[in-house]
Formats: structure tokens, C-alpha cells, sequence
């Protein structure tokens, strides 16, 4: 609150107040039409988190917001305009509230920078997270999501080496280096933190062709408006995945054997991921498989194939040699200077291309 007087920070702490109330209402309303008139479990669920996360954040922000309220001095109570008075349908209330909510979080967001910035930002990671939850709501269409020419670099934002707070700037990275396609792996992640995360990395690449999938959490990535999402052999099963994310996004599917790929369905998946290929940082209980299942699997589907498993600049050709589309790389990409690690690789994948175009 550096530059502000007693009588302005109070100010501030009402106009929070009020907007959290505002934005809570709204939301609680469009809950209840989630869950009373279309049905959708998941979809109030994800309102419920966001309501009750703008509770948590303005307690942190301004817990003595209730011995600054003056709602008998508030100019402003009395007024309504025509359109507010005015609803003819149970869509028409959904459209209003969530305007509603997304103003008063857009209000939070700017008021709070006077307070704490991590608020701040935790206020626009809703208000992003909100406007894909109405994008889901009211069914709006979708373009179809496709998958990148290859060779490509598959970038894997693991949160088990990156933090929270760091996803915003690592996703920023990752698309100014060149990443072609990107997937949110978080396996220990409240649900609302990876919300938050997905809006970031949907946020990053807006205005590009780079699509983002989730790993694992196929509702999830239904839920935000991703590109797609990724299952394992223990995951959703790639039909049942397909029958939620619908057609234009992409699925993908790991698998770590040929027995894998011959029970895979390969018709509902866009892509298939092999590997350990090498022995990996991040999945130190995977087996390493090599290079040469990548050729076995080559030769029986001609889907998309991505090597993924301790793969760096020193194998990357090795494996596109050995008959990949694309490259997954965590740490190779991660650790260090994030935008430099992928021209390193962009680079080994540039110099393929050309002798595959000869």
C-alpha cells in the first residue's frame, strides 16, 4: 500500500469487498443453473472452486474488509439499468451473471495491484479460467485443433520442476524459443492451481497455432477449453477420452511396449508417444525401451510418433533419425535458460527437416 493514506486504503477495501460479493453472487447463480437445469457436474464444480478461491484470495487481501463496509453510504446501491431488471430466459440470467462475475474479477484484479501483486494475478488467472468455463457453458464452437508438421518439439511442462509461480514466465519461454506443441503434466496439483496453470499456458499461446494438452486429466482439458489431452496406459481409455474431448482436439497416447500398441486405440488418438526411450529424470521407475521400438512402431502405424524419455541435445537426432514426428523433452527444456534450450533443440530438428526436404 506504498503512496496510499489510511483514508484511501479504505476505499480500496470497500471497493474489494464489494466486487467479491459481486463476482460471488454471480457465480453462485450460474451454479445453480449448472446444476439444476443443465446438469453438469463437472462444470459446477468448477464454478464452486472458482467462488470459493475468490474467497480465499480477498482473505488474504483484505481480511478487515467487513470493518470498512458502509453499505448505508453507498451511493451506488439503488441503482439498476433497464437490462438488469429485464430476463427471459434461464440463458439470459447464465449471460448476465457471468458478465457480472468476470467485471467484478477484472475490478479485483485491478484494485488489488495496490495491495499485493500475487493477488492481483491470481484475480486474472480466474477471470481467464471463467471466461472458458462460459465458453463450455454455452457450447460455443470450437476450431479444429491440429497437430504440427513434423519434425516438431513437443515441450512437457512438468510441475514437478517447475513451480507455480513460474508457469506464466516458463510458458511465455517455451513459445517465444519455439515449441510447437505443449502439455501441462501436474500429478500432485490442487485443481484449482492447475486451472490457474492452464490459463497461463492457454494465455501464452493465443494467437498461435501452438496447441496445449493436458496429461491425464481429460476432464480437465474439457473443462478450460484446451487443445487437447495426453492418457497412459493406467488413464482414461483413449474411446471413452475421444467421446469427451468430441472431435477437433487432440488425444494422444503413451505407450511403452508393442503389446501397448496393439491393445491402443489407435483410431480415437492423434498422436502416440514412445518411450522411455532413454532413462528419464522425471520418470525414474520408467524402463528404458531405446530407439529401436521407435522403428518397431513406425513400421505399423503411420500416426504421428513422439519420443519422449530423457532425450536431449545429444540423442534428439538419434531419435528423429529412428523415425519420430516430434521430440517430448522436460528437463532438457526446463532446466536452465528455458528459451535457449529450445533453439538448441529447434535447431537439431531444423537441420532434420532439411535432409528429409533433400
Amino acid at each position: 500500500m506504498e503512496g496510499m493514506n489510511d483514508t484511501d486504503r479504505a476505499v480500496v477495501i470497500r471497493i474489494i469487498d464489494a466486487n467479491v460479493n459481486r463476482c460471488a453472487e454471480g457465480l453462485r447463480v450460474v451454479e445453480e443453473i449448472a446444476r439444476f437445469s443443465t446438469r453438469d457436474a463437472v462444470l459446477t464444480e468448477g464454478l464452486k472452486e472458482i467462488r470459493h478461491e475468490v474467497r480465499r484470495v480477498a482473505q488474504r487481501l483484505a481480511g478487515d474488509a467487513l470493518e470498512h463496509r458502509d453499505s448505508d453510504g453507498d451511493v451506488g446501491k439503488g441503482s439498476a439499468t433497464v437490462s438488469e431488471l429485464a430476463r427471459n430466459s434461464l440463458a439470459s440470467v447464465a449471460r448476465a451473471n457471468f458478465a457480472r462475475a468476470e467485471e467484478a474479477l477484472r475490478v479485483l484484479e485491478e484494485f488489488g495491484k495496490l495491495i499485493d501483486a500475487g493477488d492481483a494475478r491470481a484475480f486474472k488467472s480466474l477471470r481467464f479460467a471463467l471466461y472458458a468455463m462460459e465458453r463450455s457453458f454455452f457450447g460455443g464452437p470450437r476450431t479444429l485443433v491440429r497437430m504440427p508438421a513434423s519434425p516438431f518439439l513437443y515441450a512437457i511442462l512438468d510441475r514437478s520442476v517447475i513451480a507455480h509461480g513460474d508457469v506464466p514466465s516458463t510458458a511465455a519461454a517455451l513459445v517465444s524459443g519455439g515449441a510447437d506443441i505443449l502439455q501441462y503434466r501436474a500429478k500432485d496439483a490442487p485443481a484449482g492451481e492447475k486451472r490457474r496453470d492452464l490459463v497461463a499456458l492457454l494465455g501464452a499461446v493465443r494467437g498461435t497455432a501452438i496447441p496445449v494438452v493436458v496429461n491425464d486429466d481429460v476432464l480437465l482439458a474439457q473443462e478450460t477449453g484446451a487443445h487437447g489431452a495426453h492418457v497412459g496406459a493406467g488413464d482414461m481409455p483413449a474411446e471413452e477420452a475421444r467421446a469427451v474431448l468430441g472431435i477437433g482436439r487432440i488425444l494422444g497416447v503413451s505407450i511403452s511396449s508393442l503389446d501397448e500398441l496393439s491393445h491402443a486405440s489407435l483410431e480415437a488418438v492423434d498422436y502416440v508417444a514412445v518411450g522411455a526411450i532413454y532413462p528419464s529424470a522425471t520418470k525414474r521407475t520408467a524402463k528404458a525401451v531405446g530407439v529401436e521400438l521407435i522403428r518397431a512402431v513406425r513400421s505399423r502405424t503411420a500416426k504421428p510418433l513422439v519420443a519422449i524419455g530423457g532425450i536431449g541435445p545429444a540423442n534428439a537426432a538419434e531419435v528423429l533419425d529412428a523415425g519420430a514426428d516430434g521430440i517430448a523433452a522436460v528437463s532438457a527444456l526446463l532446466v536452465g535458460d528455458v528459451r535457449k534450450n529450445c533453439f538448441t533443440l529447434k535447431e537439431i530438428i531444423g537441420t532434420r527437416l532439411q535432409r528429409r526436404k533433400g
